[in-house]
């Protein structure tokens, strides 16, 4: 989905502005939930009038994209090049989770936001966010480094290799990806949570998990 600001090529000001707001609604659903968050309280957080939000974004539905968009967005610099610099697929899959919590270690009201987007958001349509997302990528494939934050593909390369064993990729992925998520419901009950030594922990279950035999 492209946003107004892409559509009419905002000035740099507006795109910063336009950032403010995102980043606003990041921090007020991470910290009151994603039903709470109305374009009202995200406008009365940022200091301006609704209507300001409103120039920007056509809706809550359309900053909720824009606030997804961002999470990831910042995620790829955390993550990818820890990937990108390992070359061995066991060395990329301890890298990706040991990426991943250190992104929610670093960036806990993105994770959070996320959390509480993935729990309660459900589309005009009734649709849940998994539902949205899966439609969205069989239509639109992510590209470049966003495709980049899926474990499937450093799976099918340890398979290719032979250092991992056989195993469904599929079913593999969700389990990695569910439970370096696991971290984020944790920390949301407990600021005080262990994050990268839970991931320290994940690196050896699913080197365990995916060993070939010799």
């Amino acid at each position: 989905m492209r946003t107004r600001g892409e559509r009419d090529g905002r000035t740099f000001t507006e795109q910063a502005r336009r950032a403010q707001l995102v980043a606003c609604a990041i921090d007020l659903v991470a910290q009151s939930g994603y039903a709470q968050a109305s374009v009202s309280k995200i406008a009365e957080r940022a200091g301006v009038a609704k209507s300001a939000v409103l120039y920007y974004f056509d809706g809550k539905e359309e900053l909720l994209h824009a606030l997804i968009t961002e999470i990831f967005l910042t995620a790829v610099p955390v993550m990818v090049p820890a990937v990108e610099a390992e070359s061995t697929a066991v060395g990329k899959l301890g890298a990706y989770v040991r990426s991943n919590g250190e992104f929610i270690a670093t960036h806990r009201n993105h994770a959070l936001a996320m959390l509480e987007i993935w729990t309660s958001y459900r589309s005009p349509a009734g649709q849940r966010l998994d539902e949205v997302m899966a439609a969205s990528v069989a239509d639109r494939p992510p590209v470049g480094d966003l495709a980049a934050l899926d474990p499937a593909p450093i799976l099918e390369l340890g398979q290719r290799n032979h250092e991992f064993r056989a195993f469904s990729v599929p079913a593999m992925a969700i389990a990695v990806r569910q439970a370096v998520d696991g971290a984020v419901l944790h920390l949301s009950r407990n600021p005080d949570f262990d994050v990268r030594g839970y991931c320290e922990e994940l690196v050896t279950t699913f080197d365990l998990a995916t060993r070939r035999q010799q």
